[in-house]
């Protein structure tokens, strides 16, 4: 019996969609963060920005999700994704709990209250299900306040 190679990413609607909501939570937590959240705290000093939807910066950035992926409630969440640089994102998670309570210092009361309670909701294995592409269109109008805002 001849073997296949595994696909390595899905090519379903559900999987193109989800590329396209990662694709735009990039462009939403980069514009709005700046470059790495901690680049202050651990010196990294990675900036960022976005030029014609592309991320702009002299280093690798990236979205991180505070609460997993795997978590359908909370994937297309800017408000539980932020930006940091490579190497902030590899420290992580060697010391992730050292990294949640860097975090924690950072955002406000209500965003840390939003995180916990949605951690509490991964915990206690509640699923929900997700209508992608409205997802999709909320992260697009998200993404279009956020390019008129850095005009004016």
């Amino acid at each position: 019996m001849k073997r296949t190679k595994l696909r390595i990413k899905g090519i379903s609607t559900t999987s193109q969609l989800k590329d396209d909501i990662q694709y735009l939570v990039r462009l939403i937590v980069t514009m709005r963060d700046g470059g790495c959240i901690l680049r202050s705290i651990r010196g990294c000093g990675a900036i960022a920005s976005v030029l014609d939807d592309k991320v702009v910066s002299d280093t690798v950035i990236q979205a991180d999700h505070l609460i997993t992926r795997a978590n359908s409630a909370t994937y297309a969440d800017t408000r539980l994704i932020v930006c940091l640089c490579k190497g902030c994102h590899g420290w992580k998670h060697w010391h992730e709990k050292e990294y949640d309570a860097l975090v924690k210092t950072i955002f406000h009361k209500e965003r840390i209250e939003l995180w916990d309670r949605c951690q509490a909701e991964v915990h206690a294995h509640k699923t929900h299900k997700m209508d992608w592409s409205m997802e999709k269109l909320a992260l697009e109008q998200e993404l279009k306040k956020w390019k008129e805002k850095l005009v004016d």
